[in-house]
């Protein structure tokens, strides 16, 4: 029951940071429609990485360009900072080029998939911890057949800064949210080294400065749990939203001078221009978590959130999020679905749920377990008569030693820790076959 809490506050603290890296996908869109002269003289102020996309294994997606938003729990963007660090969110934003719609897709932090193209299986977050942004990208398009070349960095820092750019903002803060409120604030301001706030002393309308507005999104315990604490995110972001509508151009210039030095992407002026070009058409639509049906399972005292069956996760993905409807796996996603389901057999404390069924959201020790479910192999999404992937014999795992990091390309091999399974190793992965 404690493993099944944690896992589903995780899963709600990620709705949160949905709300967030759709704002800030859309204020780096918004940078370049401000026009190419001037963008040309402010994306200066933006760190650029440059990827080798050859080695991103991607894989054909008609009709899409699939932008990853990475956030991390660093103050600064700096490579030293950024060395070995875990990211925090990870969000597949796919923009629909024909009809501009924009679908944004959570992969939970916590699953268990092949990471860098190496002999690897760990949680999807240490990607980046290992290779960098490039790894990142690459772990996500090998394990979902997607075909990620680009990708924007931020940090929990530019959401507080935002907030006080843009002179605070106002909410009404219910009494039941004071103490949490505060708690939170002290702990933020510190982290975030911002010294000017007030605590609350009574409930109804405040402003909140960039900690306190931080923190305003954090809170859980005993206020409405984490269903709450996404209303709460999402008050934040229409807020800020709401006063960066009314600033003039001189305003917005002083916002991006403190913003986008705190950001880091591959995207190139033209590539920013032509998002642009498209902002107003653009419509977002409902977003999801992935994988639809997990279960999760610790190794060594490690909690893990494993895909139940992962060609079948893959599959819907693509039709739900393309509209690919006879959409066939690759090879590598199948050899993939084969190792974690090894390492999913190889775990204790066994759980399985679909965190986007509102029923079962919270649902701690009520969500439904392997024993109550079936076969890990058949509990999951477009399942009808589909075969178990044959599990392979899952090692014991190995002592995970500290990161290197900061590779651009996804070159980097870690070492194979918390279960991994032997896998062939990187290479670029044969295109998909959707229709």
């Amino acid at each position: 029951m404690k493993l099944m809490n944690t896992v589903v506050s995780k899963v709600y603290s990620m709705k949160k940071w949905q709300k967030v890296t759709a704002f800030i996908l859309m204020f780096v869109i918004f940078v370049a429609g401000l026009g190419v002269i001037f963008v040309q003289s402010q994306v200066g102020k933006i760190k650029r990485k440059k990827i080798d996309i050859n080695k991103l294994s991607c894989v054909d997606v008609d009709g899409y360009v699939n932008i990853a938003l990475l956030g991390v729990d660093s103050r600064k963007m700096e490579k030293n900072n950024l060395k070995g660090t875990n990211t925090d969110c990870i969000i597949v934003a796919s923009i629909n080029t024909k009809n501009n719609e924009v679908k944004l897709t959570s992969v939970y932090r916590d699953t268990y998939l092949r990471i860098n193209g190496t002999e690897t299986y760990q949680k999807v977050n240490s990607a980046y911890a290992y290779g960098g942004a490039g790894g990142a990208m690459k772990t996500l398009n090998q394990n979902m057949d997607l075909n990620i070349k680009s990708y924007v960095l931020f940090n929990f820092q530019m959401v507080a800064d935002l907030v006080d750019a843009v002179d605070g903002i106002e909410v009404d803060v219910k009494k039941e949210e004071i103490s949490e409120l505060n708690k939170y604030t002290e702990d933020s301001a510190e982290h975030l080294k911002k010294k000017k706030y007030n605590l609350v002393k009574k409930p109804g309308k405040q402003t909140l400065r960039g900690a306190q507005a931080v923190s305003y999104g954090r809170i859980r315990k005993g206020v409405g749990d984490d269903f709450k604490r996404t209303d709460r995110m999402r008050i934040v972001v229409q807020k800020v939203t709401d006063k960066l509508k009314t600033r003039s151009i001189g305003q917005l210039v002083k916002l991006m001078n403190v913003l986008l030095p705190q950001m880091e992407t591959n995207l190139s002026t033209n590539d920013m221009v032509g998002l642009a070009q498209r902002l107003s058409k653009f419509k977002l639509k409902k977003s999801k978590g992935w994988p639809y049906q997990v279960g999760t399972g610790s190794i060594d005292g490690v909690s893990y959130v494993f895909p139940i069956d992962l060609e079948a996760n893959v599959i819907k993905f693509h039709k739900e999020v393309f509209g690919q409807k006879d959409y066939k796996v690759t090879d590598t996603v199948k050899e993939i679905a084969a190792r974690i389901l090894s390492g999913r057999g190889s775990s204790s404390d066994q759980q399985t749920f679909n965190p986007n069924n509102n029923s079962q959201q919270g649902a701690g020790a009520n969500a439904s377990s392997p024993a109550n479910q079936g076969s890990s192999g058949n509990n999951s999404p477009n399942n009808k008569n589909k075969k178990t992937p044959k599990p392979s014999p899952a090692p014991k795992p190995k002592p995970q030693p500290k990161p290197g990091g900061g590779s651009s390309g996804g070159e980097s091999k870690p070492p194979s820790g918390g279960g991994g399974s032997p896998n062939s190793g990187g290479g670029k992965a044969p295109k998909g076959t959707g229709k």
